[in-house]
């Protein structure tokens, strides 16, 4: 089972090919309120933008992004001046980065504005804006944290089949190293891409029997060589589990992932998902009986 709580992303414009086409014929006639777009430079009110994202990402890729401006297909991302954005104008993250403002989004960036393309005369300035609003990489970002699938935890036991924990004796817990490593989904247009990671860090254990164990990682596996080794992720269980419907106890383990992305000059955080195995679980009670007399 999977669980997602990531960070809100915005998608941007999404529209049908036949929208842009519409509105860029309706670019060359004037548009409500006087303004004329048969001029040089064109008024803003004039660009229009239509973003397309196609596919679900997934490990390797697969996301695809497609752009037109006022009727024409470009490249979303330009490598000198960056990703075009919803009001015709591209997005470059800055390298030098100045103090954010008081009401900006966190975290975030500075971006530099080029307008020339949108046929407007805004000239060149700055932009702040939230890493996961960044422009044009937003669908991008989006597609690659929509593609992740990390893998629901294999759960491991000590003592483990044939055998089976005994009350009163320590049972190890611990999620198998398969999968227990960072997950990974791509998406990409042209020569940029997102790449969303989901890294495991702590296992949430339900013994089944009313108690709760969170551990910082996967848990120590039992390798035998140590008769008398112990490991902090152990439950100890103090009753059978034959009373109980099918003489098993559930054992559950939630797995949390921290999400992040990173491509494009550009990185952020996106909250948790988290992933949950839940397994049968055979607890037995071994009883002594002294039948050895005072001597």
């Amino acid at each position: 089972m999977l669980t997602r709580k990531l960070l809100g992303v915005a998608l941007g414009v999404t529209a049908a090919v036949a929208a842009t086409l519409a509105g860029a014929q309706a670019a060359g006639a004037d548009v409500g309120g006087g303004v004329t777009c048969d001029v040089q430079p064109k008024p803003q009110e004039c660009t229009v933008v239509v973003i397309v994202v196609t596919g679900g990402g997934g490990n390797g890729g697969g996301g695809r992004m497609r752009c037109w401006l006022n009727g024409e297909e470009v490249p979303c991302y330009d490598p000198n001046f960056g990703w075009l954005h919803q009001d015709g104008c591209r997005y470059r993250r800055k390298a030098e980065q100045d103090p954010p403002p008081a009401d900006g989004r966190r975290p975030g960036a500075w971006y530099s504005r080029n307008c020339a393309f949108a046929g407007g005369g805004m000239g060149n300035s700055q932009v702040w804006f939230a890493d996961s609003d960044a422009p044009g990489a937003g669908p991008l970002i989006a597609t690659a944290l929509a593609a992740l699938r990390p893998p629901v935890p294999a759960v491991r036991v000590n003592p483990g089949p044939p055998a089976v924990p005994i009350v009163h004796v320590p049972t190890w817990l611990w999620v198998d190293a398969v999968t227990w490593q960072p997950s990974r989904a791509t998406a990409s247009t042209g020569g940029a891409s997102i790449t969303a990671t989901a890294t495991p860090v702590s296992v949430t254990w339900l013994p089944g029997d009313g108690s709760r164990l969170v551990c910082a990682g996967p848990g120590l596996a039992w390798s035998g060589g140590d008769p008398l080794g112990s490991s902090a992720c152990s439950h100890t269980y103090t009753r059978a589990s034959a009373s109980l419907p099918g003489g098993t106890f559930a054992l559950q383990a939630t797995v949390t992932w921290d999400v992040t992305w990173a491509g494009a000059g550009m990185s952020g955080a996106a909250g948790t998902v988290t992933t949950t195995t839940t397994v049968p679980l055979v607890v037995a009670e071994v009883q002594g009986l002294n039948v050895g007399g005072a001597r």
